[in-house]
């Protein structure tokens, strides 16, 4: 794996992770303006709205995923308050980025005078496109890295990666020890989620308000619990430890591995229930 994507003469290196974020958000920038032309939004200035959408998903993902980490490990911030701003592959939570995104769609609702129901449901097709090469991203950088293992598609991180200088994991010759792939288990799951969400719109168009978007809370609510799991890097941060050796032995982890609760996967949980309510709620009484 390699932090570093490339170097360009004067601009120095571009980091993979940050890189791989803005490719992610560009690659679903057509779909988005689709999404947004065919539901009328943006108050005939589509393409302005599409920005604005753009600087929303950019800025909310720093900055509420910067925020929640801090909330969540407060630790290395208070010993150096710098790392608040520091640009690198750690320090940053999914969920608090989903939120800070949640709060500038509706931002953007009030702005286009449309219904923030219909911001979320526009933006719930396209957001696992970008977060699948985000995680990718993670991969190149070593950070979000999964539970030691012996599976034969297991990944061993060098010296550049976050995961060896974090210090957490266990090192043999100048390799972190094999652990599950668990930027690969998630991105995978992405990908699958987003090819599902644009099959169903494209089936079955412009739906009941909230429909979509509660899909995407079901769908990635699952697929985040099921994946924390696998992590390993403990900054991740848990409710409590429920180790349960028999299934973590099926799963090719340790048998003193916690399957729950962490943090992330107690949001997950909330995710799958307000996607359950939601997609009852919105249901079409049956004829």
């Amino acid at each position: 794996m390699n932090p570093v994507l490339f170097e360009l003469p004067g601009l120095g290196p571009f980091n993979a992770y940050g890189t791989l974020i803005l490719l992610g958000g560009a690659i679903a920038m057509p779909g988005a303006y689709w999404e947004l032309r065919q539901r009328g939004m943006g108050r005939e200035r589509p393409g302005t709205m599409l920005l604005d959408l753009y600087l929303v998903l950019i800025f909310g993902a720093a900055i509420g995923g910067r925020v929640l980490h801090v909330l969540t490990a407060p630790g290395p911030y208070i010993d150096d308050p710098s790392r608040l701003w520091a640009l690198d592959t750690t320090g940053f939570v999914f969920f608090g980025s989903m939120l800070a995104i949640v709060g500038g769609f509706a931002w953007l609702a009030r702005r286009y005078e449309t219904r923030f129901s219909e911001v979320c449901d526009a933006g719930a097709t396209w957001m696992p496109l970008g977060h699948a090469f985000g995680r990718v991203g993670c991969l190149m950088a070593g950070c979000c890295w999964g539970a030691p293992t012996h599976v034969a598609w297991s990944i061993r991180f060098d010296a550049e990666a976050v995961a060896y200088g974090a210090g957490e994991v266990a090192r043999v010759g100048g390799h972190t020890v094999p652990l599950h792939p668990t930027q690969l288990y998630e991105a995978g799951g992405l990908a699958l989620l987003f090819i599902v969400l644009v099959w169903i719109r494209r089936q079955r168009g412009v739906e009941t308000p909230w429909r979509q978007a509660s899909r995407y809370a079901l769908g990635y609510g699952l697929l985040r619990f099921t994946v924390e799991m696998f992590r390993g890097d403990p900054s991740r941060g848990m409710v409590f430890d429920l180790p349960i050796p028999p299934v973590a032995r099926a799963l090719g982890l340790a048998a003193d591995q916690p399957l729950l609760l962490s943090v992330s996967q107690l949001i997950a949980l909330g995710m799958v229930v307000l996607g359950v309510w939601g997609l009852r709620r919105t249901a079409r009484p049956a004829p």
